[in-house]
């Protein structure tokens, strides 16, 4: 009986001490059979990153039809009326191309002889238009005026009507000849020498610019902003891109995850050759950088936000709360406007007998410790989680 009792007033012991470091506090004992774990404080820089995952994508892609002006690909156009039997395929898939270089031709021979015969309607419709005004200067009386002016008008519209005709059919007979709008590469050509054109695209011409639309999470999205700079790391060629922010869609995705994303475009600073549309893309998204500063770990914060302490020891070597002003605060760094001096060390942690020690401070911070375990004391600080 004696024996149990001894056991319950030493377990009960043990919880009342592990409640007391806990609660903040810490024998002297204790720190005389402890070291604590201190970091100094340096200047650096401090980056504060979104993290999201993409494709790369061309900016801008434009397809070609014969009879209809360049369009965005895509798009739905209207070939011309007429048939196109292709006499000439000048590129292939992959082949890079510049503004208005010729790509294809078709033939234009019916076309031809419709202008011929258009050409000869406005000769006869502006001879029309000639007889009409000399016979509204002759004309005399009321009715023989307004009947010569009748005539004129309906002859200047034969004139314009007929012009018309003569330009669209000029405009038809150009566009048999396809080239390409922009700078680009050739991605798809859908028509062959000898053939008929198709009546959709015939030719597609990815532009040399780049860009990668990610998800980022609605958690992090009230942090992007277009023209925040980024890195794009693509594993397929062990590249890291730098890039900008161009877009944030203003309407969060349709995933069917249930995870509410919106959609940032990260515009590539001068991509490498080997870069392909479709390729997965890493994109890292700087939201927030300190430059030149003083910082020390994130984990050495203790409080909230506006009334921020560090802990550093005194020349006893026990450990003291000295408020500090702050800055940025990544989960790894924190910016200390005041309060600390370059060199200053502050406590981080303290080693124990334990295996493994998970540091997390008021912010949500988190830092493991191993080699021992971990206490800071204090209240308010970093709440100390002891592994086994």
């Amino acid at each position: 009986m004696k024996l149990k009792i001894l056991a319950i007033v030493v377990l009960g012991a043990v919880g009342v001490g592990a409640a007391f470091v806990a609660l903040g506090g810490l024998p002297s004992s204790a720190a005389a059979t402890s070291e604590f774990v201190t970091s100094a404080a340096t200047t650096g820089n401090i980056t504060d990153d979104v993290a999201a995952t993409g494709s790369v994508a061309t900016t801008v892609s434009y397809a070609i039809a014969f009879g209809a002006p360049a369009h965005l690909a895509g798009d739905d156009t209207a070939a011309g009326s007429a048939t196109w039997t292709v006499t000439d395929v000048k590129v292939a898939v992959g082949d890079t191309v510049q503004a208005g270089d010729v790509l294809a031709t078709a033939d234009t021979a019916d076309l031809r002889r419709q202008l011929d015969g258009a050409n000869a309607a406005l000769s006869s419709a502006r001879i029309q238009l000639r007889i009409a005004k000399e016979n509204l200067a002759d004309a005399e009386g009321t009715d023989a005026r307004r009947q010569a002016r009748m005539s004129k008008y309906d002859a200047e519209t034969r004139v314009s009507d007929a012009e018309q005709a003569r330009a669209d059919l000029l405009d038809q007979i150009r566009l048999a000849t396809l080239t390409a709008p922009i700078d680009g590469v050739v991605s798809a050509v859908d028509i062959v020498t000898g053939l008929d054109a198709p009546s959709g695209d015939a030719i597609v011409i990815d532009g040399t610019t780049y860009q990668v639309t990610a998800e980022v999470v609605e958690s992090d999205v009230a942090k992007i902003a277009v023209g925040q700079k980024a890195t794009v790391s693509i594993d397929a060629l062990g590249a890291d891109i730098s890039g900008t922010v161009s877009a944030l869609a203003p309407k969060a995705s349709d995933a069917g995850s249930g995870v509410v994303s919106y959609a940032a475009t990260v515009v590539l600073t001068d991509p490498p050759d080997a870069v392909r549309a479709g390729m997965t893309a890493d994109v890292t998204i700087t939201v927030a950088n300190a430059a030149g500063v003083l910082t020390v770990p994130a984990a050495a914060l203790r409080g909230d936000d506006g009334d921020y302490s560090v802990l550093v020891l005194d020349a006893t070597g026990q450990p003291v709360a000295k408020p500090v002003q702050v800055g940025l605060v990544t989960a790894s760094l924190a910016e200390v406007k005041s309060g600390l001096t370059e060199g200053e060390s502050v406590v981080i942690g303290v080693n124990t007998a334990q295996n493994q020690t998970t540091v997390t401070n008021g912010n949500g911070f988190t830092r493991g410790l191993g080699g021992g375990g971990v206490a800071v004391p204090g209240g308010g600080g970093p709440r100390i989680q002891v592994g086994p």
